[in-house]
């Protein structure tokens, strides 16, 4: 069966159509072929091989497993070759360039003579990325140099997947799930369409994460059930679904419209932009990305599932949540300035988030904070604002300056992260139309005289370390300094926050 793909376009393992995988596995799992594969020449430890052994598509696990490293097919075509199993390299061959196309015949004395008559025509051929010197080494040993280097060629490591002996086999885990394209030619056709229609492609760096097949997160959502949906946005709809079993938040984007399709086309830059944060950004406080879908009707990422939502819901009540103590209270305060600060020192340049809001800070079953909804964020710099086009964000979180000048800085999200703590120690929203007055918390709560602050304390919190108020609030007054030069960095936030 055609595909129609190319070598260039399937690179990865993880990139490889569903027929050809299929295929493949059925080869290799033919007489347990796939033990000498993994054994062998993946070097993968007897221990993991005899737990690869029980499941019920050993080869597809395999592969799952080697893709999760970001391995290519050239590196799977080669090893293949080094067995003698030309049947399997069959399957594969329409994803290898020509080149090595006859190690199928008559294994890797072809590649010798691939590599001689090259030498032949250049005195510098280039193999894969390895590049050969006529004249070194001697042609005899010239092979090995040309095979060993690609595959021991460096791969960028998947920040969400741990070492490969610490993986564990199955689709227990359901962290780093491979992306095994199930959509149809016709359906992946009219996808590859639709992309090229937005002008927009993802980068080589953001397509380390694999790609998850529509169908199956249409599944695990039971077909987009209304009863999943964990909450809307003008970005879409987020969802609640148990896919590789494992619970999920699946975020998808409203079909492509019919009409203009600018706002479309800003969500879906949203979304890359969030695969290239988070799969580059891994922290304790920054919430996983496990996968992405663009092969289906719509745009999707797939995250790890909170299970008490967000801090906007628990501060609200909804759900049924139970009012958060001081002591978890400052737990959250501190782990989200630890995220926020990590995004801003952690490279050359800091990453601003944009949207820091109680709505987009998640909370794990330990009521852990993770930082979430990377779709506005952009990288500043070091010493200077940047001047941008629009403003974007949620207007009670954003600082003045920003709103009149559209000057972006880390500032803003230090501020953004005040209107939080203020929520945090009052129980308050940062907007609230029935105010009478100051509608705004940031107006509130700069409306009150400093002997009257104890009277805002929310009282749900209880009375255990009930000094936990008062640092959140003038800390959170810190934060919300009229002049953004007069703000702490979050470096400094944290810090203050710990020792407290």
């Amino acid at each position: 069966m055609a595909t129609g793909f190319t070598h260039t376009e399937v690179k990865y393992i993880y990139n490889l159509p569903y027929h050809e995988r299929s295929e493949l596995c059925k080869v290799l799992n033919l007489n347990d072929s796939w033990k000498e594969l993994a054994g062998t020449w993946m070097k993968i430890n007897e221990l993991n091989v005899r737990t690869l052994s029980r499941e019920k598509n050993p080869t597809d696990e395999l592969l799952t497993l080697w893709g999760q490293q970001n391995h290519t097919v050239l590196e799977l075509f080669i090893l293949l070759s080094r067995m003698d199993n030309y049947q399997a390299m069959v399957q594969i061959k329409s994803f290898v360039d020509p080149k090595y196309h006859a190690l199928i015949d008559n294994g890797e004395k072809n590649l010798q003579r691939i590599i001689r008559r090259g030498l032949n025509k250049s005195p510098n051929v280039k193999i894969g990325e390895c590049e050969v010197v006529k004249k070194e080494p001697p042609v005899s040993n010239l092979l090995k140099l040309t095979t060993d280097s690609i595959l021991n060629e460096p791969v960028p490591p998947l920040q969400m997947s741990p070492p490969l002996q610490a993986i564990s086999f199955g689709h227990l885990n359901g962290l780093s799930p491979a992306g095994i394209p199930y959509a149809s030619p016709k359906q992946r056709d009219e996808a590859m369409s639709s992309r090229k229609k937005t002008m927009i492609t993802l980068p080589k760096t953001e397509a380390n994460l694999p790609e998850a097949p529509y169908q199956e997160l249409e599944a695990a959502t039971s077909g987009w059930s209304v009863h999943n949906i964990l909450g809307k946005g003008g970005f879409g709809t987020v969802y609640r679904g148990q896919w590789k079993n494992t619970y999920v938040a699946i975020k998808r984007l409203e079909a492509r419209p019919s009409g203009p399709d600018d706002q479309y086309i800003i969500h879906l830059q949203q979304s890359f932009r969030e695969i290239k944060i988070l799969n580059s950004r891994a922290h304790e406080n920054i919430l996983p990305l496990y996968s992405y879908s663009l092969n289906g009707e719509a745009p999707c990422l797939v995250y790890m599932f909170m299970p008490n939502g967000s801090l906007d819901d628990v501060l609200r009540l909804k759900r049924g949540h139970r009012p958060l103590t001081w002591i978890q209270r400052h737990v959250i305060a501190l782990g989200t300035a630890r995220g926020i600060q990590y995004l801003h020192t952690i490279g050359e340049k800091p990453w601003i988030h944009g949207d820091i809001k109680s709505a987009n800070i998640l909370l794990d079953k330990n009521m852990e904070p993770k930082l979430g909804d990377f779709g506005l964020a952009r990288e500043g710099h070091e010493h200077e604002d940047v001047l941008v086009s629009r403003i974007q964000g949620t207007r009670p979180y954003l600082p003045d300056e920003y709103l009149r000048e559209k000057m972006l800085s880390t500032k803003i999200d230090t501020y953004s992260y005040g209107i939080v703590l203020f929520e945090l120690s009052t129980g308050l929203a940062a907007y609230d139309g029935s105010r009478p007055q100051y509608k705004f918390l940031k107006q509130f709560v700069d409306s009150w005289s400093e002997c009257d602050i104890p009277l805002m304390m929310d009282k749900t919190a209880g009375k255990e370390k009930e000094e936990v108020f008062k640092n959140l609030l003038f800390i959170g007054k810190w934060c919300t300094n009229s002049h953004s030069k007069d703000r702490p960095e979050m470096e400094y936030v944290f810090r203050k926050l710990n020792n407290l």
